[in-house]
């Protein structure tokens, strides 16, 4: 059995009689929406800053509509919800933007949070309550799944969805619109809430649904982007699988049960997103696309019919020639790899039941197969040495095969942020969270020296990956926004491999891009959200991005 490091609610089966109901109603709905009834709450789900960056080649994934905010809003539009997404991810100032596209616009708010977004959520959920006491806030996603006592004891949420929201969301709306919560909250399993007294209460655990094939066909157009004048971006992310076989130490699953979708599920959700929306692209973000070799050979097959280009992730120990020969053979572009390091002690803190030789043996064999193989690298991991830290550099730059090198996050619900937390590193939960709102992933990002290397070691090594960059798979992509910022000109093209993809220049003009930080970002930086000795660990060399809005020089400029 695997190992159950996270909460163990997340664990749980979502199995009884009113989840059935609720699934039987998605299947029925998504065949036949019910017509919009404006008598029903107004229903606004906002999805707010992230301050990471993107590599060239993957901006895609910035703007892309993503499930998790596809998912609830589709399902509330299927029951006749009046449903809205405000989609701030580039606004100059999101908060602003948010706030003025809520108040007086909305019976329920939605929030969607991100590990990277704590502080826009709170701030965001004080200035409605506010305006409008009355109008309650749901949120949902990884990070308040994590901490859900942080959203109860210090913003203005009266509702936490834990894990999976699709079932709980319709249940929740409901009662609401019946205006029995006082009545039916404390049975409404799978949520944190508030009593009328302002007691924070937990209900049991919901988990997770079973039976995938009862999610609908997502609605892309529920997105503002879908109505702008350039229309949806032809790149979706997807998925046909939730939940990880592993539990690796820096990871957070927020359904960490594997299931996933029928082959026949799959190739109606394909020929939906093709038909309605045009998509040419998916990136299918599945924890582990191919840990199960029938399954992905089944998958494969579907996806081969419906003449898509794609990526995926997944991991060293679960390719081989069957696999990764399906996979080419359906329009696979790249393959990430969660390669993270190379050390064998700093994979055995990490959990990652991988080696050395089943990273070498899984890059041979995509390689041969003539699909290109995409390393995910950590710098910074328990247990790294110069010597091996040195030797992952190497690597990277032998085979030119790097698709994103990022320091070490302590990812709130993880046993690295509970060992950060314990030995002091995190001075507290609030201060970390606030912190990550800052970090872009970027060469002169701060950084939690858990490994004990100097500084500058870890630096330059992240330097010498980031350097090693091969293109991403979407090279012309054109839905920049207005507001976006652009990293690290490079003029190095790298191997062969990447200009015969590419062609040369590919990177001349940035390396990396991202939406703009939120004003008042120099706020989180380390050195105010650390003890001292921390930050002088972890930034003392370099300013990280929200530092340097500080300097009137540099406020407000993009660098490129």
């Amino acid at each position: 059995m695997a190992p159950k490091s996270l909460a163990l609610e997340l664990y749980a089966n979502a199995d009884e009689l009113v989840d059935r109901q609720f699934m039987n109603q998605m299947r029925e709905q998504d065949i036949t929406p019910v017509p919009t009834d404006p008598s029903l709450p107004r229903f606004t789900l906002v999805v707010g800053p992230s301050p990471f960056t993107m590599p060239r080649g993957w901006e895609f994934f910035l703007t892309s509509p993503y499930e998790g905010a596809s998912y609830i809003s589709t399902v509330l539009h299927n029951a006749g919800y009046p449903v809205r997404i405000v989609d701030v991810r580039y606004d100059l100032d999101p908060l602003k933007s948010a706030y003025d596209q809520i108040v007086g616009q909305t019976d329920v708010l939605g929030l969607c949070t991100f590990e990277d977004n704590f502080p826009f959520c709170r701030e965001l959920m004080e200035k409605v309550r506010e305006a409008e006491p009355d109008v309650p806030i749901i949120v949902g996603g990884s990070l308040c799944t994590s901490v859900p006592h942080i959203f109860m004891e210090h913003t203005a949420a009266d509702i936490v969805v834990i894990s999976e929201g699709e079932l709980t969301i319709l249940e929740l709306m409901e009662s609401y619109a019946s205006g029995n919560w006082s009545r039916d909250l404390p049975n409404i399993r799978g949520i944190c809430y508030r009593t009328p007294e302002g007691e924070a209460k937990r209900t049991r655990p919901r988990g997770q649904m079973m039976d995938l094939d009862a999610l609908p066909r997502m609605r892309l157009d529920l997105w503002p982007q879908y109505h702008s004048p350039m229309g949806l971006q032809p790149q979706i992310i997807s998925s046909y699988s939730r939940g990880c076989k592993m539990d690796c130490s820096f990871c957070y699953r927020t359904t960490p049960q594997v299931r996933a979708k029928s082959p026949e599920k799959m190739d109606r959700d394909m020929a939906w997103l093709k038909s309605q929306y045009g998509i040419e692209f998916s990136f299918f973000v599945d924890l582990t696309f191919s840990s199960h070799r029938k399954q992905t050979l089944e998958i494969c097959d579907v996806i081969k019919d419906h003449d898509i280009r794609w990526t995926c992730l997944t991991r060293c120990a679960d390719m081989d020639e069957p696999r990764v020969n399906a996979m080419r053979d359906s329009g696979c572009d790249i393959i990430l790899y969660g390669v993270e390091s190379l050390g064998t002690e700093v994979l055995r803190e990490a959990r990652k039941g991988s080696s050395e030789n089943l990273t070498v043996r899984a890059m041979r064999t995509t390689f041969d197969a003539g699909v290109r193989f995409g390393s995910l690298l950590i710098v910074g991991l328990p247990n790294e040495s110069e010597e091996s830290l040195n030797h992952m550099v190497e690597f990277a730059e032998t085979y030119n095969h790097v698709t994103r090198v990022k320091y070490l996050s302590a990812m709130p619900g993880t046993t690295i942020y509970k060992q950060a937390l314990a030995s002091g590193t995190i001075r507290s939960e609030i201060d970390h969270l606030n912190w990550l709102s800052v970090e872009q992933a970027l060469h002169e990002d701060e950084f939690l020296n858990v490994s004990g290397l100097p500084e500058k070691v870890c630096r330059d090594a992240y330097k010498r990956i980031y350097d090693a960059y091969q293109p991403g798979p979407v090279m012309d992509f054109r839905h920049f926004p207005e507001h976006m910022q652009y990293f690290h000109p490079q003029p190095a093209d790298g191997l062969e491999r990447s200009t015969s993809y590419a062609g040369t220049g590919w990177r001349r003009e940035f390396s990396s891009a991202a939406g703009p930080l939120a004003p008042g970002s120099e706020r989180f930086t380390l050195d105010k959200c650390s003890e001292p000795e921390v930050a002088r660990a972890g930034s003392s060399l370099m300013e990280c991005g929200a530092k340097k809005m500080t300097s009137p020089s540099l406020a407000g400029v993009n660098e490129a």
